[in-house]
């Protein structure tokens, strides 16, 4: 008599979302398990970077964790100030009538591509980085950029050029604040093409929401739904 085990699909794509925490929870969690890690940033520490933002609100976190260094001895990671500012901090709000300047831009055609990177995992938890490029004026996908494992400014490139290679370039493209587009080589392909890249505004998710909002889709209605995702887009593009 044989038997027959029955699996569903949901059931394999939560075994796999299982997986993928638990390799991040190794990789980054703390060494000894069931204890605790070291303590984060007291609250007068918070509260001295936060009244810092404040005062200077276009002061970025490598400048403030210099300030705190030189004016008050505190060594601290330009990494723990962002991800303070990220949960804390609650910019002022804009009492400006009439739309941004990246708005505007974005409403003439052609003239101004957003993009952003995100993270996923294969079927055997093996990294991805996905490079969506997206015209800013009629939500078009231009395409997108696949890297397996680590980026850095050769590869960020050669993603961005892959995901172009087939239509003309725009004046202006937007990015936020991640390291990654801070590459040198990334600003020399920027130069060569003719583009000049501009910011998001910091902890401001409304400054570049079209290509965020594209990114939660694919993620939701894509990735988080089939194994071969990935390869996929990587095909496709």
């Amino acid at each position: 008599m044989k038997a027959a085990i029955i699996i569903k699909p949901s059931t394999l794509l939560a075994f796999h979302l299982a997986l993928v925490r638990r390799k991040y929870q190794r990789l980054f969690g703390s060494v000894h398990k069931g204890k605790p890690g070291p303590n984060g940033p007291n609250k007068k520490l918070i509260n001295i970077i936060l009244e810092l933002k404040q005062r200077n609100p276009e002061y970025g976190c490598p400048k403030i964790a210099l300030l705190l260094s030189n004016r008050f001895g505190i060594e601290i990671n330009k990494d723990v100030v962002r991800r303070i500012l990220a949960m804390h901090y609650k910019p002022g709000t804009n009492n400006h009538n009439g739309p941004s300047w990246l708005s505007l831009i974005g409403n003439m055609k052609d003239s101004l591509w957003s993009i952003d990177l995100f993270r996923c995992e294969s079927i055997t938890l093996n990294s991805h980085w996905v490079l969506v490029v997206m015209d800013q004026w009629g939500r078009r996908i231009i395409g997108f950029g696949i890297q397996g494992g680590p980026v850095n400014g050769p590869a960020l490139c050669r993603m961005f050029n892959q995901a172009i290679s087939k239509t003309r370039t725009p004046k202006y493209i937007s990015t936020d604040h991640d390291p990654l587009f801070k590459f040198h080589r990334w600003q020399a392909n920027l130069r060569i093409l003719d583009i000049k890249e501009i910011k998001s505004v910091p902890y401001t998710p409304v400054s570049h929401p079209f290509v965020e909002r594209l990114i939660g889709t694919i993620r939701r209605e894509y990735l988080d739904q089939t194994f071969s995702g990935i390869q996929r887009i990587w095909k496709e593009s």
